[in-house]
């Protein structure tokens, strides 16, 4: 069964979830309440940002592929940079998400390097249709003659 993804929607509500979480750990909150959630929250962006990757990488004739693309890095990039600070000990709540560091610097290691090869990918695609788009000599010559040169 076909199914429409809202990659758009999708991604904003990955962001706001994002910023969310970076500003909660931000916070001296009690562990026996949020840390449960606080590393659901983590895992299920990871994987949610995963997930929409694959999507688009398996589309490459999608509507809008390289916006959405670019959306991603851009959530990729947050989600990196918040898994950066925890890792970091940055914020006041991670020293209570060391359990999951190995897990966490996993995530943040392979969103790094889906960033390199979407970046890769969007110039080599761009390196493409660039050459498209280049008309020979020969073809100008056939395209501007006139109706009476080709009789």
């Amino acid at each position: 069964m076909a199914h429409k993804v809202n990659y758009d929607d999708n991604l904003f509500f990955l962001m706001t979830l994002t910023r969310t979480l970076r500003a909660g750990v931000q916070l001296d909150i009690d562990p026996d309440y949020y840390l449960d959630k606080t590393v659901e929250d983590l895992f299920f962006i990871d994987r949610t940002l995963e997930r929409i990757y694959e999507s688009l990488r398996l589309n490459a004739y999608l509507i809008n592929r390289r916006e959405h693309l670019r959306e991603l890095m851009r959530a990729k990039r947050a989600f990196a940079d918040v898994l950066d600070e925890i890792l970091d000990g940055t914020p006041t709540f991670s020293g209570h998400l060391a359990p999951f560091r190995t897990g966490l610097s996993e995530a943040r290691d392979r969103h790094v390097r889906d960033i390199s090869d979407i970046q890769r990918s969007m110039s080599v695609e761009s390196t493409e249709e660039d050459d498209q788009t280049i008309v020979s000599q020969d073809e100008y010559r056939f395209l501007l003659q006139n109706d009476d040169e080709q009789e």
